[in-house]
């Protein structure tokens, strides 16, 4: 790069620092980092994370508890509903733990929207989902309408086989008369991962048996063949081994009274975290079952817990009187709580910036020491701090530049699927020549050149016509965002998600309107 530097257009440099510590000068520490590396016209980005930790933004879960208590005003066995929360041990665990101490005795009911939370982290299986809720909606539909059809009770049996296989871990494939998939009345895959179609009936055992081991010698995928006894009016359930049934052997495979299930078959809209067994929560990527946990830290803090699973936020308030509803999102918060607010809640809303010290509360905070119990908040004043580490940079260097203080990158991971933007934003703070940047826009590069080519332009033709931002093209642009975002989100991935240890990055070269 020293022999052309006349062909290198931007550059982003990681800068290694000391160990930053609480108290720490943040600014006399970025200043001799970046001293004899910086150039005029640099954007110095400092990680939040060192930021934050120099200003000792810390909180233990018991102040936060004392907080969550005074707010709500809670009272013993009062119930307290968090709506829509990450999905994330960093992020949320200790949060929750407090949210649950400052209702010991209470009950803590969250609600997880389907299948993944707002940054992509799934949360439920999507399909078993999809399946499940169109399930519900039908046997609602069928359930009220059977008084003067009664042939809809076939149909009926059928949607509660499906719903009850659900829960004993069976994959519902296809379902001949209801999905118009299959051979069989429904299809399943097992537990063990066994393609096996299946035939329903009300009491003739042996007959749904003998069809099914009849479909099964249809269907080479298969490996198993089974039938199912739906009573409708004792409200049981009984699954059988076809092959074994007709050979004799009629002890059933499962047993189950499903009379206490009618009342969550007919929501149509909620899923049950008791509903299903444990592996359809399961994170595909970190294998993490976030019901369980968020379970498990609810009654280890003292309190009673429940989890659902909806894409209609309003659904908690089915679940009984409520005390208080705390907001989870980051980026939605504002609308959500407009929501709630505008449907006339008669109880206190928050969101997560209202729990904590200003400006941010507790929302974009990290796990500092999960066993302590203390949560990292963001900056304070971050704008001022970084417009503090610019002049301190100019005083000790003599180069002019900005600075910007960075958290999660805006970007969405394609292997993962995961939107890693779990803070506000991806600048926090900028420094006084960064704060009233317009949206970037403009043209393509490519387009304008490829518009120029097929026009006839020449070569050196098309080079002068760039130059002189000739607008000869169309006016198709780059997609408006902001100059900080970018930037920070550049910082972020470099220094952040590649995990170089370099809480210092510099941005040099980056073109600015």
């Amino acid at each position: 790069m020293k022999e052309n530097p006349e062909r290198v257009a931007a550059q982003v440099l990681a800068v290694k620092t000391g160990l930053i510590l609480p108290h720490d000068d943040i600014a006399a520490t970025v200043a001799d980092a970046v001293r004899g590396i910086v150039e005029n016209g640099d954007i110095v980005c400092v990680t939040e994370a060192v930021v934050a930790r120099s200003q000792n933004r810390y909180l233990s879960c018991e102040e936060l508890a004392r907080q969550v208590k005074d707010i709500f005003g809670l009272k013993p066995k009062s119930t307290l509903a968090v709506v829509y929360p990450i999905a994330s041990r960093n992020r949320f665990a200790l949060v929750l733990k407090a949210i649950a101490m400052a209702n010991q005795g209470g009950r803590v009911i969250v609600a997880f929207p389907v299948p993944a939370d707002e940054v992509g982290n799934q949360v439920i299986d999507a399909e078993l989902a999809r399946v499940r809720l169109g399930l519900k909606t039908l046997y609602k539909h069928l359930s009220s309408a059977r008084g003067s059809t009664p042939y809809l009770n076939i149909l009926i049996r059928e949607v509660i086989a499906a719903l009850i296989l659900q829960s004993l871990g069976y994959r519902i494939v296809g379902m001949r008369k209801i999905l118009g998939s299959g051979i069989a009345d429904i299809t399943v895959r097992t537990p063990e991962g066994i393609l096996a179609p299946l035939e329903v009936t009300f009491v003739e055992h042996e007959r749904a048996a003998r069809k099914a081991v009849e479909i099964l010698e249809d269907m080479a995928e298969a490996g198993q063949a089974l039938a199912a006894a739906v009573d409708l009016g004792r409200k049981e359930f009984v699954l059988f081994d076809a092959r074994r049934y007709l050979e004799g052997d009629k002890e059933p495979l499962r047993q189950v009274s499903f009379a206490d299930q009618l009342g969550t078959f007919a929501e149509e809209e909620v899923i049950h975290g008791r509903e299903l067994p444990n592996e359809v929560f399961c994170h595909p990527i970190t294998g993490i079952d976030y019901r369980r946990l968020y379970l498990e830290i609810i009654e280890d803090a003292g309190a009673q817990g429940d989890i659902i699973f909806t894409n209609n936020p309003l659904k908690v308030y089915d679940m009984g009187y409520l005390d208080g509803i705390i907001l989870g999102e980051v980026h939605h918060r504002k609308e959500r709580r407009d929501l709630f607010l505008a449907l006339g809640a008669k109880v206190p809303v928050k969101t997560l910036d209202e729990l904590g010290p200003p400006p941010w509360g507790v929302i974009g905070s990290n796990v500092s020491d999960y066993e302590k119990g203390i949560l990292k908040l963001l900056p304070e004043d971050a704008d001022g701090t970084a417009e503090k580490i610019r002049r301190r940079i100019l005083k000790d260097t003599g180069k002019g530049v900005e600075v910007l203080i960075f958290g999660d990158g805006a970007y969405k991971d394609p292997d993962t699927s995961i939107y890693e933007l779990a803070d506000p934003y991806p600048a926090l703070g900028v420094s006084e020549g960064l704060r009233d940047l317009r949206l970037r826009t403009g043209k393509k590069l490519k387009l304008v050149v490829d518009t120029l080519y097929n026009k006839g332009y020449s070569r050196e033709e098309i080079a002068r016509i760039v130059a002189e931002t000739r607008e000869e093209q169309s006016d198709l642009g780059t997609t408006p965002r902001r100059l900080v975002s970018i930037v920070a989100t550049l910082a972020d991935l470099l220094a952040g998600s590649a995990d170089q240890g370099t809480p210092v990055v510099l941005v040099r070269g980056i073109k600015r309107d």
